[in-house]
């Protein structure tokens, strides 16, 4: 895919909701692939996801990629016009002139998909929509994430397996507070009742999470469809596995990892975004070649 493209799906609003989506790419110094499927219960696909990898030598790079995935909330057609109003708000938010440093870059384009979901959800048909936004990109040798609602991302370094986001649900809530443990939050009926989303507010709180980067890693991001049936030694036992035979590439690790929650009986549609950093050497960051002209 080229760096302006998006995943193929239907229109939004057409009864088979968003579609299966599928979109992979390999450059210098890390691989992607993207996995989208409505799974065997849901009729339509609420989910969207998007990516933005800049095909240029990573030298004439203004910024970095971005990965975004995003699950649709509100039933009928509104989910997935939430979803993807959500992603491609995101998408050309990152793409705009001038790139600003990462992490405001990140936090502008999750307010970005903020306020369109927000101003779309104003018409009649659509009101109550919403969306969760998880999105990352790679600069220099850090990750940062902008995130809202209950998709996640994962950290898979050496065959563990770190969540990097929070869950803005009340059960995740709960479980901070140690009100819960682990396994209970992951049988409690409220699970899916969410304290913060994208669109029902024309400003939302995002939290920018960062985690250094080490050749070798692989961060998945997915909706609640994956997490809430496979297990995180599941996801760390494929993302490990990327570049063996049992898992030759991230797009056999994506349709794996998808494959197992809709085989586990998946009520929800299920997403899935595989990155594989796959050197030490540093991606260059949003807003970095712009720096290099400040002064005079």
């Amino acid at each position: 895919m080229s760096e302006s493209e998006l995943p193929l799906a239907p229109e939004a609003g057409q009864s088979s909701g968003n579609g299966p989506l599928r979109g992979h790419g390999l450059l210098g110094k890390f691989g992607w692939a993207l996995c989208s499927e409505p799974g065997d219960v849901r009729p339509h696909n609420e989910d969207f996801a998007g990516v933005f990898a800049p095909t240029t030598p990573d030298d004439a790079w203004d910024r970095g990629p971005l990965f975004v995935v995003c699950d649709g909330l509100g039933g009928h057609a509104a989910g997935e016009v939430a979803s993807r109003s959500a992603v491609e708000a995101a998408l050309t938010s990152w793409t705009a002139p001038n790139p600003a440093p990462p992490p405001q870059a990140m936090r502008a384009a999750a307010r970005a998909a903020n306020l369109a979901v927000f101003d779309a959800a104003l018409e009649r048909k659509q009101r109550g929509m919403a969306a969760t936004l998880t999105a990352l990109t790679l600069a220099g040798r850090e990750a940062v994430i902008a995130h809202v609602g209950d998709s996640r991302c994962y950290l898979v370094r050496r065959g563990s397996c770190t969540q990097l986001t929070a869950d803005h649900s009340r059960v995740g809530e709960m479980l901070r507070m140690g009100l819960l443990s682990p396994e209970q939050a992951a049988k409690h009926p409220g699970r899916s009742q969410l304290m913060r989303v994208v669109g029902t507010e024309p400003t939302v709180q995002v939290d920018i999470v960062k985690a250094g980067t080490e050749a070798g890693d692989v961060f998945v991001l997915c909706s609640d469809g994956l997490w809430d049936l496979v297990a995180s030694h599941e996801i760390a036992a494929r993302a490990s596995a990327v570049g063996t035979p049992r898992v030759p590439t991230v797009v056999d690790a994506a349709e794996q990892l998808v494959d197992l929650a809709i085989v586990a009986g998946a009520p929800d549609n299920v997403t899935v975004i595989v990155v594989k950093v796959t050197t030490d050497r540093t991606v260059p960051a949003a807003g970095a070649r712009r720096s290099l002209f400040r002064r005079g």
